[in-house]
């Protein structure tokens, strides 16, 4: 029988870092390490490498049992087989699960699911949406991605790919996504968007702080700068940080009038600078909601930050193994 003693290895494969932790059922993080993906390095290369990562962990937890190996992924994936579908920061990992390698390498038993389905399941379980019942989790980063708990569980659809927030389209006419669809969220609101958009302005002749801080290279910049510009009221910043918020406003507004959620909770890069936004986004969210949902309107930010889908994980691992009685 499973104890509180029991321990999971709970890793996080990104485009840019993949991170490995040892996370016990009471939620405590014990250990834990990361590297660079090195997304342009062979697959095999990467495997190698992140094998090395978790032997280590493993090779630290004496007597403590292990219960199983989850991995959060960027990618839709199958809750069955832990395979990918078109990860877009992991070149040739399309149609490939890590669950035959790591089961045959660590005899631990290995499942998989999306990092914004576990970002809300660690958020439901260790965060600030403990004892919702409802709610949706939305990470804000390179791209958009999204959970969904229903009636405290999470909804992953027939197939296990729910919660594809970020494609949803909020303009028919707005520029292609490397989804097939047009005018998706993803494409409007997220970090990526936001640099976009700001080295698009930058280019056609305007000034602003943000190209000093880019050091004058319109390629370096991000969505870090312009938010830092945006708070210290420079006038493209401004611009662009309530053109972000509207339009994140507006996707949220679309989620609201769908599931009616407890709570919406906001994770990814992008939400550790919610006071510059977080005003525009409100007055968009109350000046589009339908008037009786006016008054439930609940948009939060994580607290648990980039942490939230390695807690999700290993909920997910106990989950699996059963909890101690």
């Amino acid at each position: 029988m499973a104890t509180r003693e029991d321990l999971c290895i709970a890793m996080d494969l990104g485009g840019t870092k993949m991170r490995v932790a040892l996370i016990d059922r009471t939620g405590d993080l014990i250990q834990r390490d990361s590297e660079p993906t090195l997304a342009n390095q062979s697959r095999e290369q990467t495997l190698e490498r992140l094998t090395s990562i978790i032997t280590r962990l493993v090779s630290s937890t004496g007597d403590r049992k292990l219960v199983g190996i989850v991995a959060s992924l960027a990618s839709p994936v199958n809750p069955v087989t832990g395979t990918m579908n078109n990860p877009p920061n992991l070149p040739g990992w399309d149609n490939f699960s890590l669950k035959p390698l790591l089961e045959a390498t660590f005899n631990l038993p290995f499942w998989a699911a999306n990092d914004a389905t576990l970002g809300a399941i660690g958020e439901h379980a260790c965060g600030i949406g403990q004892g919702i019942s409802n709610l949706l989790y939305i990470t804000v980063s390179t791209g958009i991605g999204g959970g969904i708990i229903v009636n405290g569980s999470p909804f992953l659809g027939s197939r296990g790919f729910a919660g594809e927030l970020g494609h949803m389209s909020i303009d028919r006419n707005g520029p292609s996504c490397a989804c097939g669809n047009r005018g998706c969220l993803e494409m409007f609101a997220s970090g990526t968007a936001i640099a976009r958009f700001a080295r698009e302005r930058l280019e056609n002749g305007e000034t602003s702080l943000i190209l000093e801080m880019a050091g004058k290279d319109i390629t370096n910049v991000n969505s870090k700068m312009v938010m830092e510009a945006a708070d210290r009221r420079d006038p493209l910043g401004v611009e662009l940080i309530e053109q972000f918020a509207r339009d994140l406003g507006l996707g949220l507004v679309n989620l609201i009038h769908i599931f009616d959620p407890q709570m919406i909770i906001i994770g990814g890069g992008v939400s550790q600078s919610s006071r510059t936004y977080s005003a525009a986004l409100d007055a968009t969210i109350r000046s589009n909601v339908i008037p009786h949902l006016k008054e439930h309107i609940n948009v939060v930010t994580s607290v648990l930050g980039d942490d939230a889908s390695l807690l999700g994980a290993a909920t997910l691992a106990f989950q699996r193994v059963g909890r101690a009685g």
